[in-house]
């Protein structure tokens, strides 16, 4: 008897650790494809010809071969935008689109008085829009509303605001680049719980490869001393990870949706710098790419189709450094983890009044 019970927790034992493997992802991980030699994501074919052309409102390409049908659209409705140039014949520089959810009031206020202030330079012309879903609470929407009337900076859509539509929300952002602010030289896209020190955004502009060894002090000129070859440029913090298989994660990758060990570079979506023409390409770009539910690995797949390098630079900051006074932010570009909307302004006052932000 007691041999058999030993054989029965044996058994149970192996069965329990089968499925302890199994929701771990481990024998998952046996299954992935290498990505190095076996990469590939709808659509294949020259993607950046076929957008390039429908741009331009092409139905052939140059040798003859027919643009096939876009097969992915973000045909949201616009509840409410902001247009970009305001006074007549000016051209905003760099325009801050920030994802925001209904709630933050506390965060977009503080953003507007710190970061997101439109006047803080003389001679950079600065745009600022807050992204926004839509929401079932009336009084969630009504929140909206009041802004879009008092301040009018929201671009809001009709989309559900959730964590998994955040592609949404940054797609209808760069649709509205291209619709209603394409003239602006250059984008940021950054959430609202980030620090950011706009004079280093700017002189990181100026020389993304070099920051901050080679910054610059800001003048009239900044925006010509960025170098040519940054014409596409999409800088920020660059990862290459490897999908996660864990069935408890909040970010767990089925075969199915993903079946490679590795994704493609990609930029944290949390605070990201697109020059003009990079974010054209990215729109154009996207419509001939499969959605994916993570923003940042969304963008990474578009920006590997439409040929557009990124650009790492180790001061945004995902995770938040140790702050001990405005010297140990002084080549910070944005930060996360800022939750409270005091807390960031107390630090974007001090930083400011040392000269950094």
């Amino acid at each position: 008897m007691k041999t058999k019970n030993k054989r029965i927790y044996k058994y149970a034992a192996i069965i329990g650790v089968i499925f302890l493997l199994d929701f771990l992802g481990i024998f998952t991980h046996l299954f992935e494809l290498q990505y190095d030699k076996y990469f590939h994501y709808p659509m294949e074919g020259n993607v950046l010809k076929y957008a390039q052309a429908m741009r331009e409102k092409r139905t052939q390409l140059e040798d003859g071969e027919l643009v096939p049908k876009p097969i992915n659209f973000y045909n949201y409705t616009y509840l409410h935008q902001r247009r970009c140039d305001l006074v007549k014949a000016e051209k905003p520089q760099l325009t801050l689109l920030i994802k925001s959810a209904l709630p933050n009031v506390k965060r977009r206020d503080a953003i507007r008085r710190t970061w997101g202030y439109e006047q803080r330079f003389s001679d950079v012309h600065v745009r600022r829009v807050f992204l926004l879903g839509a929401s079932t609470s009336s009084s969630l929407m009504d929140i909206a509303d009041s802004e879009a009337r008092q301040y009018g900076d929201i671009v809001q859509s009709d989309f559900i605001d959730a964590y998994f539509n955040n592609t949404i929300k940054t797609m209808m952002g760069l649709k509205w680049v291209v619709e209603q602010c394409q003239k602006a030289q250059y984008y940021m896209f950054v959430d609202d719980d980030y620090y950011v020190s706009m004079k280093n955004v700017l002189r990181f502009i100026a020389h993304p490869t070099l920051y901050p060894e080679n910054a610059v002090s800001l003048n009239s000129m900044w925006v010509h001393k960025a170098k040519v070859q940054h014409e596409r440029l999409f800088g920020g913090f660059v990862f290459q990870t490897r999908p996660l298989r864990h069935k408890f994660s909040k970010w767990h990758v089925t075969l199915k949706e993903y079946p490679f060990n590795k994704w493609p570079p990609y930029v944290t979506a949390g605070a990201f710098i697109l020059s003009r023409a990079a974010a054209i390409d990215l729109y154009y770009v996207s419509q001939y790419t499969k959605h994916f539910r993570f923003d940042d690995i969304y963008l990474g797949l578009v920006a590997l189709k439409a040929g557009i390098s990124l650009t790492h630079c180790g001061n945004f900051h995902f995770h938040r450094p140790r702050y001990s006074g405005p010297d140990s932010y002084r080549f910070v570009i944005a930060s996360h983890e800022f939750d409270d909307s005091v807390e960031m302004e107390r630090t974007w006052n001090a930083c400011r009044s040392a000269n950094y932000a």
